[in-house]
């Protein structure tokens, strides 16, 4: 045990055990990507953080808090793969709790609002410090003396002596290491089927408003930044119209998600309303049919300009949303994406993205067709039966 504190602390390789005598040039060889959540609870309270990132893997990836726009303002990336509404809204508490957050930037998954769909149990959340109701004496022996710990410094020390870095810099972004080899495959293998699924299910359960849950977790979102005097941008990020057409050519009841928007901009208005005196809450809305969401898929095998895979964004993407939400300047592809949404012009915003698809079916028809062709190889599947995520890169 004294051997495993040595090194655990020496190394710090997770963020959650450091001393005075930590080695901060191993910052950047720290492997976090089995331990996201324990990991990035570390990152949280290492440093005065003013701007942070919040939500699901489409976060975690396409967000860089390195960008030089931020002009030395200290940006952390604190979203976790299948992450939801029940692991965002404390883990942004707990951001708040240990720095200095002026800006937060929360993703929402479309559809994560309208059911009770959440993998935290499973994903390494409740023995992280981001848990609320964790033991704090267990987790901490477990930082300074545990074998993953040392499984992981020892990771580490591997990394520093071949110079090889990690998924992860030590701003929590997830930036390397996320080459799919077919990209084409993987939207066929994971992001049609998962559509279907959800859009099966939402066909046989019609819903019609929040969950009561989901929507408690958005109420804290909306307090806690609104205690802080926090800036709180809400981002819808974007899928691509190979997984989001699924949803018009199934047949789904409410095809543009005008619930789920419906949900958060009431929420967001109530809760501007009620506080008059800290910053207003926005919402920012890249989920739709734009160009830049109807990429092409390569002919070669080769990778796409603007997306990893059907649900994921890739950095330059999420450069372009991040542009859009902080106003910074902004020229050619991109200068009209995104879509400033709120509680008077939902009608606005769902004739544009019914438009949208009929757009991509008639410009684009060869991938419409392909995107068809992949649905109709998976008419056996059965809807979601609860608790899965959208796919995770």
């Amino acid at each position: 045990m004294l051997t495993f504190v040595a090194l655990n602390t020496w190394i710090n390789p997770l963020w959650v055990s450091p001393a005075p005598w930590t080695d901060e040039t191993f910052a950047e060889y720290r492997p976090i990507y089995r331990h996201q959540r324990t990991g990035k609870a570390g990152i949280a309270r290492a440093h005065e953080w003013k701007v942070g990132f919040f939500g699901s893997s489409r976060v975690d990836i396409a967000f860089d808090p390195a960008l030089p726009e931020w002009q030395g303002t200290p940006a952390v990336n604190l979203a976790v793969s299948a992450g939801s509404l029940p692991e965002t809204a404390p883990i942004l508490r707990y951001a708040l709790e240990h720095a200095p957050i002026e800006t937060a930037i929360v993703g929402i998954d479309i559809g994560d609002l309208m059911g009770p769909e959440s993998l935290h149990r499973s994903t390494g959340f409740l023995e992280s410090p981001f848990n609320p109701q964790s033991n704090q004496l267990e987790f901490t022996l477990r930082a300074y003396a545990g074998i993953s710990t040392f499984e992981t410094a020892v990771q580490t020390l591997i990394n520093r002596s071949k110079g090889r870095l990690p998924e992860y810099t030590p701003q929590g972004h997830r930036l390397r290491h996320q080459e799919p080899p077919d990209v084409a495959e993987g939207i066929h293998r994971d992001a049609i089927p998962h559509a279907l699924r959800v859009a099966r299910r939402r066909i046989a359960l019609k819903p019609t408003e929040g969950h009561p849950w989901k929507m408690g977790f958005l109420k804290q979102i909306l307090s806690d930044t609104k205690a802080h005097s926090c800036r709180l941008v809400i981002v819808i990020p974007p899928s691509h119209a190979t997984y989001l057409g699924v949803f018009h050519l199934e047949g789904d009841p409410d095809p543009a998600f005008r619930k789920d928007r419906e949900v958060m901009t009431r929420l967001v208005a109530e809760s501007n309303a009620s506080h008059p005196d800290a910053p207003a809450a926005e919402i920012w809305d890249f989920n739709d049919f734009h160009p830049l969401n109807c990429e092409s898929l390569p002919t070669d095998g080769g990778p796409m300009h603007w997306w990893l895979d059907g649900t994921h964004a890739r950095r330059s993407l999420g450069t372009i949303m991040l542009s859009k939400i902080m106003g910074w300047p902004l020229d050619g592809p991109g200068s009209d994406y995104g879509f400033q949404l709120n509680a008077g012009n939902l009608d606005e915003r769902q004739k544009s993205i019914i438009d949208g698809y009929q757009r991509f079916k008639t410009e684009q028809p060869e991938l419409w067709k392909w995107m068809a062709s992949g649905a109709a190889d998976y008419e056996s599947v059965t809807p979601s039966s609860g608790g899965e995520a959208p796919p995770q890169f």
